[in-house]
């Protein structure tokens, strides 16, 4: 694991962490207090989005997600945003997450000393929800998390499952427009088409750094395809894609480490 800076003008010493997946955030705490940030991003995937193991939280049979949040928070104030494997997380689960003392950006944003800091959540986690509120009491049963990923029971075609996809981002003219320097958790590089140009600061993960990296760049990221474009370090100026944390796919990372980013002005 490496410790990148990054220069973004304007921007508070921050640190950017993506992509836990569960693994030991021991060497994250460390680095952080090594150089203590002003504040700290979690931009989502902080766990393995398995299926839970009957009724428990894979946040209680994960337990770095919680203690990596603990630890943040005892260090700065710390803001997570949710990523695509968070897509089966509850409210009881966000709840034990804010009890960490981490905010919780779910599609919302908050003020803090000239700041405003919204998260963008996954699509991924909208679709998961959209489907629950359409099954009836006798469809989801008694059981707190659904058996099988898929919950509407239904076989839909590639271009359906995308648009289902797609993030809730009706507010995020109303975050642009609130007065402050923005910075906006948003798990996937590839929404930025859909971030108001007034958001000067975007931080991103999802892509593992194109998980093989040749010649500066990537090549495979998931929602990206083959040679992705979004993969690591600063993009149009203002979007700053971490490589990750953690390795979570069966081929291994090459030219690639993990890293925590900084990002300061």
């Amino acid at each position: 694991m490496v410790d990148s800076f990054y220069t973004i003008p304007g921007a508070p010493f921050l640190a950017h962490l993506s992509d836990l997946h569960n693994r030991d955030y021991r060497p994250v705490e460390k680095s952080l207090l090594r150089h203590r940030p002003e504040l700290i991003c979690v931009t989502g995937d902080i766990i393995v989005g398995a299926m839970p193991e009957g009724d428990v939280s894979p946040l209680a049979t994960q337990p770095n997600a919680l203690a990596l949040l603990k630890a943040c928070a005892s260090i700065a104030p710390t803001y997570v945003s949710l990523g695509n494997h968070e897509w089966m997380l509850d409210q009881k689960d966000l709840d034990d997450m804010r009890a960490t003392g981490a905010v919780v950006l779910d599609n919302t944003w908050i003020e803090h000393d000239g700041l405003v800091i919204g998260g963008l959540t996954s699509g991924h986690v909208m679709r998961h929800r959209r489907a629950l509120s359409n099954l009836s009491e006798e469809e989801r049963g008694a059981h707190r998390y659904l058996r099988g990923r898929g919950v509407a029971g239904i076989v839909k075609t590639a271009a359906e499952l995308l648009m289902e996809s797609l993030p809730d981002d009706d507010w995020l003219m109303s975050f642009a427009s609130t007065p402050g320097y923005h910075i906006l958790l948003s798990h996937h590089p590839e929404y930025r088409r859909l971030i108001p140009k007034e958001v000067e600061l975007i931080l991103s993960g999802h892509a593992h750094g194109g998980q093989w990296r040749f010649f500066g760049r990537g090549v495979y990221a998931p929602g990206q395809g083959v040679w992705p474009k979004l993969t690591k370090g600063i993009y149009d100026g203002r979007q700053v894609v971490s490589a990750g944390l953690c390795n979570t796919a069966p081929a291994p990372r090459f030219f690639n480490p993990t890293q925590v980013v900084y990002v300061r002005s």
